[in-house]
């Protein structure tokens, strides 16, 4: 039988909090004994989670728990009972949850905003009546506050300790420090990511570091208050050896004879009007399918993300980072030089998360049931078949040492799933969600305006008969079709043509035309 995985492990010394798929689970620390379960609750005694949690945050006090999942629905519980307190509507899917000092609830999301929510929402909290913040992307239906606003996706943010800053990173390479709860006013940028930032850290030992990790191939130390760059710590040749789960390639979905084919990219109604596949694949078809996707996703490129960075002051000045998809638990010496050692403990399966304990332990969630064919294969034996392992810190290394009640209790109290479950969870997303194929997009869009046929004699608007081109489109095309021939001897051709006016409603613009319009 298949079983959830843990995904958020939240240790505290009297009880601990552990998300499976849509499930919250209390367990007293010291025992291990399971105090309240969602499993365990009837439909018509809790509002359980619609789909796997995807957010969730336990605050500083440890009596509240703030989860969100694939419904948008921010849903705060009591952990002495697990007692659902409200559930509130989010605008947008969340990315990132966590509490302040005063248990109000910062809440990131997919548009790039974070909106603050009071612990108990007042009774003039709901739809009806609700205006839309001039400064929001979005409406908001429960009426958080807007914080501040990113122009792309929310990764992950962090208040810091004294909650004088808040800092925010997205998946356009930004990290930006602003004051809170006054996040118009920004203090510093941290800029020089190439790729996605998707874990930030200020460590206690040093509150004026921040570390931050994602698509490239260092950890990057920034005194955070200035946005100046201290140093880069090359981190991927160490990681890589250990990175098995690759991102699938997407392949086309069969689709009914009256159905549209949905873009496969960013832009929207790319394959309207184009030829549908007719009919549904037989048997074989699906077998020969199946073999050649998994086929593909062995032969997919391997796609680094930084899933988390964590330190605690037990350990000196040592830094501890996971990456999604890969079967170790990565640490260093920030104080050990410009070019610290990078060191790994094994596990052999897909780390997770990771929880640091105060007492120098570390407890590791596994995907313990994940095959290197990419599938969820049977409940192993033994120590392979553990969905949690903990190590603890000696002088120099992690060692193995004797599970806790709590771990043990993990491992043999799990959850069933099925495979439908599994699949729902998406336990690498991240892998597919946070790379952008910005120049693929736009080769992929530049040769489908190029087998497409120009009519010279456009009509009065400037619109072919292809309804998928617009303006914009024909004037791009035409002007390579100009320098084309210019560089194949075509003297005396001009270029000169009509400016490209502005997109209106319904134009479609495409990588590049940024400054154009």
């Amino acid at each position: 039988m298949s079983r959830y995985p843990y995904t958020r492990l939240f240790s505290q010394l009297e009880h601990s909090v552990v998300i499976a798929g849509p499930h919250i689970q209390v367990l007293d620390t010291s025992t291990g004994d399971i105090l309240h379960s969602t499993a365990k609750c009837e439909e018509d005694q809790i509002v359980l989670t619609s789909g796997p949690i995807r957010c969730a945050a336990l605050s500083s006090c440890g009596k509240y728990l703030a989860t969100s999942g694939d419904d948008k629905k921010l849903k705060t519980w009591e952990v002495d009972g697990l007692k659902l307190l409200s559930s509130r509507e989010m605008p947008k899917k969340p990315t990132c949850i966590n509490f302040a000092h005063s248990n109000d609830i910062l809440v990131a999301d997919k548009f790039g905003d974070i909106f603050r929510y009071r612990l108990h929402p007042n009774s003039d909290e709901s739809s009806s009546g609700y205006t839309r913040d001039a400064l929001a992307s979005h409406e908001n239906p429960s009426g958080g506050e807007l914080i501040l606003g990113h122009a792309s996706l929310l990764t992950t943010f962090q208040l810091t300790a004294d909650e004088q800053y808040i800092v925010t990173a997205d998946r356009d390479e930004h990290i930006r420090v602003s004051w809170y709860p006054q996040g118009y006013t920004i203090e510093s940028y941290c800029l020089g990511h190439q790729k996605y930032v998707s874990a930030i850290h200020i460590p206690s030992f040093s509150p004026g570091t921040l570390i931050s990790g994602g698509g490239d191939s260092v950890l990057k130390l920034w005194d955070w208050m200035s946005g100046k760059l201290l140093r880069n710590i090359d981190v991927f040749s160490a990681v890589q050896p250990f990175i098995v789960v690759k991102p699938p390639k997407k392949k086309r979905e069969w689709k009914d004879e009256d159905e549209d084919v949905e873009p496969t990219g960013r832009k929207r109604g790319r394959r309207k009007g184009k030829k549908k596949l007719k009919g549904t694949p037989s048997v074989d078809d699906r077998d020969a399918e199946e073999s050649q996707d998994k086929a593909s996703t062995e032969e997919s490129e391997l796609v680094f993300v930084v899933h988390k960075v964590a330190s605690v002051a037990s350990l000196g000045q040592r830094i501890v980072f996971s990456v999604v998809g890969a079967t170790a638990l990565f640490w260093l010496l920030m104080d050990d030089g410009p070019d610290p050692c990078i060191r790994h403990e094994p596990f052999y399966k897909p780390v997770i998360d990771f929880t640091l304990g105060d007492d120098g332990s570390v407890c590791v969630l596994l995907d313990a049931d994940w095959s290197s064919q990419g599938s969820r294969s049977g409940k192993g034996k033994g120590g392979d078949s553990n969905l949690v392992e903990v190590r603890r810190w000696t002088s120099d290394n992690f060692t193995t040492t004797h599970p806790a009640p709590l771990a043990s209790a993990l491992n043999s109290c799990t959850l069933p799933a099925t495979q439908v479950d599994l699949k729902t969870l998406d336990l690498y997303s991240d892998l597919l969600a946070l790379p952008k194929n910005v120049e693929a997009e736009a080769e992929d869009r530049t040769e489908d305006l190029s087998e497409m046929a120009v009519d010279d004699t456009a009509t009065a608007d400037g619109r072919s008969d292809d309804k998928d081109i617009t303006k914009r489109g024909l004037g791009r095309l035409k002007h390579k079709q100009a320098l084309r021939r210019l560089q194949e001897g075509g003297h005396g051709e001009s270029l000169d043509f009509e400016p490209l006016a502005s997109p209106g409603v319904g134009d479609t613009l495409v990588p590049g035309d940024v400054g154009t319009a």
